[in-house]
């Protein structure tokens, strides 16, 4: 990926998931994480819209112009779709010009980032299988059998995948996707189990929206409920995330 000499330098390594054009929350949290590209890494782990709200398209604009300056977005299922529904589209009336532009830019996005350790995804692997033969579905759809699988056994999966054979590059895996109370988490929280995080705290389910800063382990969480206000935001310390992971 991009921005490596960025990265090693970096101060704060932010990431947020599952934003399903809450874009006012986006900025809110930047905000209050007194984010600056200059200094800090923000990653973006997909599903920035819902493919069948173009209202929320425009969240796209947002993403883009942050990646512009610096920070670096993965694409997750509600974009995949998008970049569908707009090839179906085509090929019947032609397609408009903002939308190709976004089908462009999304087809660019890789589908992960392995930085500090971690592995980024927006929905997990498919346990057994290699990271370079992963699957695009299984990237930014898979479920149950990536979050349930034992964690002993992906533990040893992980640290015994090829990329990981000469030079340990990652131990965990962040993801989104699955809201995190579908994982036991109470509503609007960070999940973890020490090799998996996951970071989709609802926003879609009008429960949270949430910023992780990774090293020191603070949420930044806003509601997304009807009617919210995206300045009612909180800041908490995720003890379970500060340390290595567990082995």
């Amino acid at each position: 990926m991009n921005n490596d000499n960025k990265m090693a330098s970096a101060k704060r390594l932010l990431a947020i998931s599952d934003i399903h054009g809450h874009q006012d929350g986006l900025m809110r949290l930047l905000h209050e994480a007194a984010y600056d590209p200059a200094r800090d890494q923000l990653l973006l782990l997909g599903d920035y819209i819902d493919a069948d709200n173009p209202a929320s398209w425009r969240t796209l604009d947002v993403v883009k112009e942050l990646v512009s300056q610096g920070a670096s977005a993965i694409p997750g299922n509600q974009e995949l779709k998008l970049a569908a529904l707009s090839k179906r589209y085509r090929g019947r009336r032609g397609l408009p010009g903002q939308q190709r532009q976004y089908v462009k830019w999304i087809s660019s996005l890789p589908l992960c980032i392995i930085e500090a350790e971690i592995l980024f995804v927006h929905a997990g692997l498919r346990p057994g299988i290699p990271l370079r033969e992963q699957s695009v579905r299984d990237m930014t759809e898979i479920r149950e059998e990536f979050f349930a699988f034992p964690l002993e056994q992906l533990a040893a999966l992980i640290d015994g995948d090829e990329s990981n054979r000469n030079k340990r590059l990652w131990r965990r895996i962040m993801f989104g996707h699955t809201p995190t109370s579908k994982l036991g988490a109470v509503p609007g929280d960070i999940w973890t189990d020490g090799r998996r995080i996951a970071i989709d705290t609802g926003a879609k389910h009008s429960q949270r929206l949430t910023l992780l800063d990774i090293h020191e382990g603070i949420s930044y969480s806003c509601p997304t409920e009807p009617g919210y206000r995206s300045g009612e935001c909180t800041k908490s310390i995720i003890k379970s995330l500060v340390g290595p992971a567990i082995n």
